[in-house]
Parts: structure tokens; sequence; C-alpha cells
């Protein structure tokens, strides 16, 4: 983390509120009165006259490093200052005066006001007195607090004294202070300060380093409960922050709109290209990728039953709020819309947010399709209406307005967060992820936990007027979560076989859905993600070859660092299987089936069809043409890894376990850090870049380490799987089928 991306926030009594940026000229400093930056003699410390610090002369010293200075007099302007910060705003430090601390608490006691004996913190609208009582060390106090709630993110607190008493020094620290500050700070020292910064955001944060009795520690149950809920919290952010870039701060002034005179022509070509299955995302820019997304999110709330949504932002003034059934704040769609693109990692070649923009401009066109939406250009629209036949019903029927939102949420946030592997390898390098979901749908199941975590920090609140534990919400929450889960390839054949037996199911007469609603909604559900999923397989052809190329590139990724680490390479990784035979493979045993049993029951879908028939027979005129030319063999991928030294795809396995293990048992032994034969700490940082991999297993140490270079590795290592007649891929679809007639293996991929 650079010095110039990061803030100051100075409070002392001394100054007063202000906020200084490099730019300014040193007039707009020395204007101001020259305020020492020290406490009054009557306060505790332990300074001289001579030994004073001019603040103006502290505002220059950080200026020449930091992006900004803001100065307060009180710790309750610091406070709202901090908790009115953006969401993903650059790291800011406070440095607190504690040189007030003692007059401070002799002022509460003669008022008998002091809250310095309150157990659960301070509440800024309790404080009242004329003279700010939030300072010094209970400011530290009530900002180390509310950073273990997730209230105050990126925020270092430092203080500042002239007590050089060493015991005191330590008390501060022990208090939740990143360093302590002798004034008069110095131009060298306050050069380091933003290394606590690189400290705070490169290792598990203080505020959530727990002991490990400390659910036995609380004497009533709620105590133990608020606390479970913190760690709770805390592990889903951590979890998170390893997995999903770091988001920057989100511009929504710089959101693409779409309703401007400028917009206007540009928003109708993006329309008409919505409503095309040509569609080919590759070629829009950023921007109009996310116009894309915006047309789609915002047409789809014109709905009539979309309108009980309550859709806003924390931002409410107290009793000043009222709810009204239809409130949209288009600033928090458009915060959560961004968050959900930044956390898509853009070096992955096929797990990106093109991808994911892809992915819901098809289930955009089915629902158009099958009259769930009305089209971006239909003067009127009414929602197809139930079968006349009364003895029949449709799946059509069954999905309601709500249903369809969940949908198209679920498609732009189903892959959000995709380190750029599949789960086998997730499963078979035994990451934290994996360990935590216990080998079954990794991948998926934190695609879920990321798309709500995204949804509660912007402010994107679905029924927000309802409890938690309402119907609305809870039915909601179901749908995302089970079309997400439908995406796990491992999964693939399940799917179409049970919308084979739905198939039937609705052509009996006395089929009634209603008696399994859930159920069956699930069902239909799935079948259209999972087709929009691997829709670019059935676009027109110079689509699908594009997708198929980034598709192997990613693969060529993955068996780099499968290479380096000493796993398991597939085929496809490593390049031995053939473009077009991959292709074939994968419309063969995956596509066409799932395609074709979705087309029988939702006959809006059979267009694919014949996509997939010209495709394939296109594929396998190039092998023929081709031969062998076609063949991708391995010599390392064509990305540049370099790039993607801070990528997840091993960092969460090397970092996470230290401080995620004594989460399982509290009171157990905490993690020792791994070593290597040898007895020496590896490290585990070698493993970031796997750039000019070779055939060789990953040497440590000077030393080959195939099975035990860390002990994340070293446990119970998997074998490859060899038995060719089953799916052992899932995210990205890796799956080999038996041809009992040409007596040879064809491996078929593909990647939702």
């Amino acid at each position: 983390m650079e010095p110039s991306r990061c803030s100051v926030l100075v409070v002392d009594r001394s100054c007063t509120e202000h906020t200084y940026q490099p730019s300014q000229t040193s007039n707009s400093v020395n204007s101001r009165s020259s305020n020492p930056f020290l406490a009054n003699s009557g306060d505790r410390c332990t300074c001289e006259a001579n030994n004073s610090q001019d603040i103006d002369d502290l505002i220059k010293i950080f200026l020449n490093i930091f992006a900004e200075v803001i100065t307060v007099p009180s710790g309750t302007k610091a406070i709202n200052i901090l908790k009115n910060r953006d969401v993903g705003s650059p790291p800011i430090i406070v440095l607190i005066d504690i040189d007030h601390t003692e007059s401070v608490s002799r002022d509460l006691y003669a008022r008998r006001e002091s809250f310095l004996v309150m157990e659960g913190g301070v509440s800024l609208s309790e404080i009242h007195t004329k003279k700010d009582t939030l300072y010094g060390l209970e400011l530290l106090r009530y900002v180390n607090l509310e950073i273990s709630k997730g209230t105050l993110e990126r925020v270092i607190p430092i203080v500042c004294s002239f007590n050089e008493n060493s015991d005191f020094m330590l008390e501060c620290l022990n208090k939740g202070a990143a360093d302590y500050l002798l004034k008069p700070i110095r131009p060298e020292v306050a050069k380091t300060i933003f290394l606590h910064v690189h400290r705070t955001y490169t290792s598990p944060s203080r505020s959530t380093e727990y002991p490990r009795s400390i659910i036995r520690r609380f004497s009533n149950l709620e105590d133990r409960l608020d606390e479970i809920f913190t760690k709770d919290k805390w592990l889903t952010n951590t979890i998170i922050q390893y997995y999903t870039p770091s988001l920057s701060p989100l511009d929504i002034p710089n959101f693409p709109r779409l309703n401007s005179a400028s917009e206007i022509e540009r928003t109708n070509i993006l329309k008409k290209k919505l409503t095309d299955w040509e569609f080919d995302s590759h070629k829009l820019s950023e921007d109009d990728l996310m116009r894309c997304v915006v047309i789609i999110f915002e047409h789809a709330m014109e709905l009539d039953e979309l309108r009980e949504l309550s859709i806003s932002t924390e931002k409410k003034k107290k009793g000043s709020f009222k709810f009204k059934p239809f409130i949209i704040w288009i600033d928090a769609l458009h915060r959560f819309l961004l968050a959900i693109r930044q956390a898509y990692h853009d070096s992955n070649p096929y797990h990106n947010f093109t991808h994911a923009v892809d992915v819901l401009q098809a289930i955009f066109f089915f629902l158009c399709e099958m009259r769930l939406l009305p089209s971006l250009f239909s003067a009127g629209y009414n929602r197809r209406g139930k079968s006349s036949n009364k003895q029949r019903c449709r799946p059509n029927d069954l999905l309601r307005d709500s249903d369809v939102f969940a949908l198209l949420l679920a498609s732009i946030g189903h892959d959000v967060g995709h380190p750029g592997v599949n789960n086998d390898f997730l499963i078979q390098s035994q990451t934290p992820l994996a360990q935590l979901y216990n080998d079954k749908s990794v991948l998926e199941s934190f695609h879920v936990m990321t798309l709500f975590n995204l949804m509660q920090k912007y402010g994107f609140k679905i029924y927000e007027s309802e409890p938690p534990c309402e119907t609305k919400y809870s039915e909601f929450r179901k749908i995302v979560v089970n079309a997400i889960l439908a995406t796990d390839m491992q999964l693939h054949h399940k799917y179409v076989k049970d919308i084979k037996e739905q198939k039937s199911r609705f052509e009996s007469v006395d089929f009634n859905p209603s008696q399994k609603l859930e159920e069956e909604k699930n069902i239909i559900i799935g079948a259209l993600i999972k087709c929009a999923d691997i829709s670019n397989t059935a676009r027109p052809y110079h689509i699908a070859k594009s997708w198929s190329n980034v598709l192997l590139q990613e693969f060529t990724c993955q068996g780099d660092l499968e290479r380096k680490l000493g796993l398991p390479v597939g085929p496809v990784n490593d390049g031995r299987v053939s473009q077009p035979d991959s292709q074939i493979g994968f419309i063969d045993f995956c596509a066409m089936p799932l395609f074709k049993s979705v087309s029988e029951l939702i006959p809006e879908i059979g267009f694919t069809l014949n996509y997939l028939e010209v495709n394939r027979k296109t594929w396998s005129d190039k092998k023929e043409t081709e031969g062998d030319n076609c063949s991708l063999r391995h010599n390392s991928s064509s990305v540049n890894l370099d790039n993607r030294q801070n990528s997840p795809i091993a960092v969460p396995a090397a970092r996470t376990i230290p401080y995620l293990r004594p989460l399982n048992l509290p009171d157990g032994p905490g993690s020792e850090a791994h070593s290597d034969d040898c007895g020496k700490s590896s490290n585990r940082d070698d493993i970031l870049s796997t750039a000019e991999a070779s055939d060789v297993p990953f040497r440590y140490g000077g030393r080959s380490k195939r099975r035990s270079i860390w002990s994340l590795f070293s446990k119970n290592m998997r074998k490859a799987n060899t038995n060719n007649n089953s799916v052992d891929n899932n995210s990205d679809y890796n799956s080999s089928h038996h041809n009992q007639e040409a007596n040879s293996s064809v491996l078929c991929c593909n990647v939702q």
C-alpha cells in the first residue's frame, strides 16, 4: 500500500476542523493560527515548552507523504467523518492525541456522566456535554470497538503523546493502538507510519484476533451470541477479501448514465444487441458491458410485482424515513452493480465480468422469449397468461416477477470472485475454502456468500421493510442460492435427469405443481441458468470459438499452477486434447443433452439446438482439415501470470489456514507455523507467481517437494481421478467419456 493512497485524520483539541490536500498552497496552511501540538500544562504529560510542535508543521510533514490530511478537534467529529466514508475508500490513519485524556476523565467524573465504565461502548447520541468527552484513550477504545463490529473499515488508530513512560505505552498498545508516537513527531518517523497500513492489510487484523476462551468469557447467553455473530461476520469478510480483488472507491458520479442526450443513441444500439442472440460481449468495452447490465436491471424493475421491493441505503435520517411500496435508489443499484464488476478478476481469461454479462444476456433473452419479461422495444406488454387448457400448466406459469428478478441477479453474480481455477483444484490442494464447504459445490457456495455480502455492504437490500425471517425475503434468497448452486457442473447429469422427469410430470393430466411448487420451480430456474451458463457453445460459431479460446487459456493457466505444485494435470489443462475434440465432446455429452431436454420442457429455448448442430459440424470439419495442427500442446499459458501474482488462486491456501483453523475449536490448540522437513518455516509467498512453470515438480529449499511443500498440500493428497466415465470437473467443466466404438477417450470441457 503506497502512502500516497492513504489519508491521515488528526484528532487534537488544538486544531480546527479542516481538510488539506497536497495540491493546496502552503499559504492555506500558514494562514491558520499557530497552535502548539501539545496538551495544556495542567494535563497529563511530561513535556516542556520548548518541546512543542506546531500543528501547521505537522500538517506540512504529512502532506509530503499522504494523499490527504484532515484535522478535527473532537472525537465526535472524527467518528462522524469515519462513519460517513464511502465503502471501499482508501485506508485512513487516525492519529489520536491522548495528552488530554486525564482532564477529560476529571471533567466526566465531575459531571457524573462518565462513559468509561459502560460495557456496551459509546453511542454518539449520548454525548451531549458542552465539552466533547469522546477523546484520547476513550476515543481509541470506541474506534477499536467499531472496527471489531465491522462498522468501521480500513481504519488504523495510532496514538501520540509526550508521555515517555514505557508502561503507559504498552497500555495504549494493549487497548488497540497500532503504534505509539512520541511528540514532537519528526519527518523521518512520519514516513514510516504507512507501514502499519501494509501490515494491517497483509496479515490478520488485530481487531479480529480473539482469545481462544472468549466464548466462555461471557456470563450470559446474549453476550456469547453477540460475539459469535461478530466472529461470523469477520470470517465472511476475511474469506471474501482473500478471494476477490480489493475494491477501490466506487465512483458513482462517473457511472455510465443512460438518460443523457449523448447516451441515448449508444443506449439504443446496446438495446438492439441485447435483443439479439448473436450478442458478443467480447466486442464491448467495459463501460458498454456495464451499460448492458444497467439496461437489463432497470428494465426488469418496471415489472408490476417488483414494485413491492424496497431498495434503499443506510443513510436515513432517524425518524424522517417512511417506507413506500416502490423506492428505488438508483445510486444504490449502481453502487451494487459496480461492486459486482470489481469483484470479478479481470486477469481471468474466462471467468471474468465479460462472462457474467454474457450469461445475464442469455437469461434475459430466454425470459423475453418466454414472455416473462417485455421486450426492450415493445410498445405494450401483456405477460403471457396461463394455458387455456385447464388440465395442463406450463413451466412459465410457475415463475413470478420476483423469481425473474432473482434469476437475473443470480446470473450476474453466479461467478463473482471466481479465482480462475476450478473446484477440483481447490479440493485437490485442500484449500480452506474447500474444507469450509466440505468439498461440495465449493466455488458456487462461495459465489452465493459473496453476492449476498455485496448486497448488504452496498445497501442493495431486498424486501428491507420486512424482518429477515419473513416469507418474501426467505423465498427470494432461496431462489438465488439454488440458481447459483445449479451451475455446479458436478451436478450436470443429475439436473438433466431431473428436467426429463419434470417434462414427464407436466405431460401428465393430473399433475398439480402446487403440491411441490418450490421443488418444481427450482428445477425450471436451474434449467434456465444452466443453459445460460454454457450458452456460448450455442451461439453462432465465431462467438463460440472466441469463448473456447479464452476457456482453454484459463485451463492452461491452471495447468501451469498444477505443474508447479506437483498436482495431477488434466489432459485439457496440459494441452494434450485438441480444441475441436474438446468442443465436440462437450456438445455431445453435456450441451446437447441439456438443451434438448430443456427445449422439450420449454419450447422457447428450442432455437439453440440448430446452433449446436451447426457448431458441432464446423468443429468436426475443422478437426478433419487441420488435424494435429489444432492441438494445443503445452508450453506455457499465453496469459502473463506475473500479472496474476496477487490472484487468489494460491494466496488463500497459503495465508488463511493459520488463523482460520482456531475458529473450529476456540479452546483447542492454536495453529502453529507450518514448516518443511528441516523444521524451517516455509515461505508461502513463493507460489504466487506461476510464470515460467515447467514440467518438474515445484522445488523448495533445494529439494523437490511434490506432496509436502506445505502442510496444506501434504495431508491426504488425492490421486488423480482416472475414471473416464465420471464427471470430475465442476465449475470449470472437464469430463471424460469413453467412446466404445472407437475405444478412445474424448475429453469435453466447458466452464461456467
